[in-house]
């Protein structure tokens, strides 16, 4: 059984509050510090590597910058591949039949079954592109 304290409460309504996008240690930290909770950033780290271990959270690690996090308590994001922007950092949840029939083309001519959602795309967003047009 999990313990829960203030402060992992703290973190997990941050969490609940941004579901539907991904946050960083330190974008946890300025909201609590803004609603006013003093809460560390060594104890949100902490924090949220008890709630990745709970399966409550999932942490997003991705080359070239820090990791993200979101809750899914439902379990929701392991359904689907991900898409990370090399420019900005934004990660896009990819919920697209054309990867599980690509998912479903590498299990059956290769044998192998892939992790959707471990499984992250690198390129560069049609926000960061459109920027690089002008």
């Amino acid at each position: 059984m999990a313990y829960n304290t203030k402060q992992k409460e703290a973190v997990l309504a941050c969490l609940k509050e941004h579901s539907e996008g991904h946050v960083h240690a330190a974008d946890i930290a300025e909201h609590l510090a803004k609603s006013g909770s003093k809460v560390g950033l060594t104890t949100i780290y902490r924090q949220l590597d008890k709630l990745v271990e709970e399966g409550v959270v999932k942490k997003f690690v991705t080359e070239g910058s820090s990791a993200c996090y979101q809750y899914v308590g439902d379990g929701h994001c392991g359904e689907h591949f991900h898409l990370k922007c090399e420019s900005c950092g934004k990660l896009i949840h990819l919920k697209c039949r054309t990867f599980d029939r690509l998912s479903a083309h590498i299990l059956e001519e290769h044998g192998f079954l892939s992790d959707p959602g471990r499984t992250t795309l690198y390129g560069i967003c049609g926000d960061c592109r459109a920027k690089e047009v002008q």
